[in-house]
Parts: C-alpha cells; sequence; structure tokens
C-alpha cells in the first residue's frame, strides 16, 4: 500500500465513494459561494501527483567506469553545430582591357662626340715633293733627287738591335695625282724573310702608315676606317724575289695589292727600296698642301730559318700602330 499508484487509486476511490453518497440520500448541492474557495481536495490529489512524479534523472541509467579507463565524452556533448558551408566562389567577370594609348616614342639624341681638329699631326714631318718625272721603278735610286729623312728611332725590340749595321733607314717621299713614291735605303747586314702574305711583316719588310682624314678625327686615338696599314716584302727569301704588298688596315679592305709597283736592290750591307702605290689603294685624290698622318716603319729579322718580327725601326719614334694620334705627318708639296 506504500507504492505511489496505490495511493493515487485509493484517493480516487474515496472520491467518488462521497460524490455519490451525497447524490444518493437526497442532500441538496449547497449554494454557490460569491468568493472563490481553493478546492482543496483537487490541490491534494494535484499535489500529491506532483510528488509522486518520477523525474527524468532517476530514469537514466548510471554509467558505471572501470578504474583506469577513460569516459567518452563525445557523448556527452550536443551535436556538433553544422558546419556554415563555405560560399562557394563567384566568378569575377574579367573586364576587358581597353586599348593602351601608343605614345610615340621620344627620340633622345645622343650627343655625337667630335674628333675634329687641326689637319696636320704635331712632331714629325715629311714632305713629300711633286715629282714631274716618275721614277723608274727598279730599286736604283740615283733619279731620286728628294729630301732624305732618317727612319733610325727604335720603336719595337730595341735589345735586339746591336748596332746601325745591324738596322738603319733612310726615306724620301713623293707624289704626283696617280701614285705616292716611297724610296728607302735600308741598311741590314743579314736578309730574313720566310713569311708572305699577312705575316710578312714577321721577316725583313717594310711598312707604310696613313691616316687619310687627320682633320676628322685628329683626337680619336684608335683605328678607324680611313686609316691605312700597308706591308711590302723586299722579297722571299731573298732580295727581289717576288716581292709582294699586302694591306691590314682598314681590316675590311684586308688583302693583297698587286698593283702596288715593288723595285728592289740589293746591296752588300742591306737594300734600296722603291715604292710607287697608286693613291686608289688609300681611296685618295691628292691635292697639294694636303696633310697625313703618316709614319715609315723597317721590320727585322735577323733568325734564319724561323719567322718572326725581332725589331721595327721609325722615321717616328712615337709610333704605335693602333695609335693614330702617335703617327706623324705628311704634307704634299709643289
Amino acid at each position: 500500500m506504500n507504492s505511489p499508484k496505490q495511493k493515487i487509486t485509493l484517493a480516487l476511490a474515496l472520491l467518488i465513494l462521497s460524490m455519490l453518497a451525497c447524490n444518493y440520500f437526497g442532500s441538496t448541492a449547497p449554494a454557490p459561494i460569491l468568493t472563490s474557495t481553493p478546492d482543496l481536495t483537487r490541490t491534494a490529489i494535484i499535489n500529491l501527483l506532483q510528488e509522486n512524479q518520477p523525474t527524468a534523472t532517476s530514469e537514466l541509467p548510471t554509467i558505471t567506469v572501470a578504474t583506469g579507463q577513460d569516459v567518452d565524452t563525445q557523448s556527452e556533448e550536443a551535436s556538433p553545430t553544422p558546419e556554415t558551408p563555405e560560399p562557394s566562389a563567384t566568378p569575377i567577370p574579367t573586364d576587358t582591357p581597353h586599348p593602351t594609348n601608343t605614345h610615340t616614342p621620344t627620340i633622345t639624341l645622343t650627343p655625337t662626340t667630335s674628333y675634329a681638329g687641326p689637319g696636320m699631326r704635331p712632331g714629325t714631318s715629311i714632305a713629300a715633293a711633286y715629282m714631274d718625272n716618275a721614277p723608274n721603278i727598279n730599286g736604283d735610286l740615283s733619279d731620286w733627287d728628294l729630301g732624305i729623312y732618317p727612319a733610325a728611332n727604335q720603336v719595337y725590340g730595341a735589345d735586339k738591335i746591336s748596332d746601325e749595321a745591324d738596322l738603319t733607314a733612310n726615306v724620301m717621299v713623293g707624289w704626283d695625282e696617280d701614285y705616292l713614291y716611297i724610296g728607302a735605303r735600308v741598311k741590314d747586314e743579314a736578309y730574313v724573310q720566310n713569311a708572305t702574305g699577312k705575316n710578312m711583316y714577321k721577316g725583313d719588310s717594310v711598312e707604310i702608315l696613313l691616316d687619310t682624314n687627320v682633320g676628322a678625327d685628329y683626337y680619336l686615338d684608335s683605328l678607324s676606317a680611313d686609316d691605312y696599314q700597308l706591308g711590302v716584302s723586299p722579297g722571299y727569301t731573298s732580295k727581289g724575289s717576288n716581292p709582294e704588298a699586302y694591306l691590314w688596315f682598314p681590316m675590311a679592305k684586308e688583302g693583297s695589292r698587286s698593283q702596288v709597283q715593288i723595285g728592289v736592290l740589293g746591296t752588300t750591307n742591306g737594300y734600296h727600296i722603291e715604292l710607287a702605290i697608286p693613291w686608289s689603294v688609300f681611296g685618295v685624290s691628292p691635292y697639294a698642301g694636303q696633310h697625313f698622318g703618316f709614319a715609315f716603319s723597317v721590320s727585322d729579322n735577323d733568325l734564319g730559318g724561323q719567322t718572326v718580327q725581332q725589331s721595327m725601326i721609325s722615321n717616328v719614334s712615337t709610333r704605335m700602330l693602333t695609335h693614330p694620334m702617335t703617327w706623324g705627318d705628311l704634307t704634299l708639296t709643289n
């Protein structure tokens, strides 16, 4: 009788019997009371029901955890909040490129360096006399009645030159409308020339440097298209045997120059050489009073059977091949 259900059943039964008894004995229902009177019986029953209502806690199973084991807390957590879906990437419309204005580039003019200067080189100068009668190009200089200029400055391999008999020279220069004439007497006690063509400088030979436009590049200390280097061999293996001329500079015009007339005369202590060089070789139209950068030089090789340039002498003591500013002057006179 102590169970909650038995108590509830007994209370309901008593209530029903009480109501039947009133009706059965013919008792008149009491007059209604204007003031609200609490229904104590109903309240008691409701309270009794609430007191005996089983709680949620009493119905949950008890979790027994063995010693040393971890409790699975995941089962005690609420369902995770659904992840907020990341918005899908909305394609960004690509702007259609508009053509950019094409500006006309501004042309910046680089100042042109001027190498112009006096039309005559300072220092050593040779006067080339006009020749009314062209010399006979055979190596015999007896028909030359011109100024003689020494060409004995040791400009390369000075330690290989023992004395004047080993290597020394003098030079004469003339001209007319067709040719530049050069005559030289060379002292060289041992004639050795075992090279030809572009290598002739590695043996006994002569050389002419000519700057054909001094005024335009007076201050330009490097070779240019108007600077010429012409070499002449007095003969291969012996004096007067197949003499030849070769142009090294300008490089664009490099090659043999068969149009150069060469006369060689061997002597007991060296050789005489005569040259008639067409002005066309230098691209020049000559006139009296004209100036050129100029140097006349002689190369020497005393090592028989070898091809080597041992030494060089020149009429210009400052002569350096690739520096035209070190060359001397040649003036065409009447």
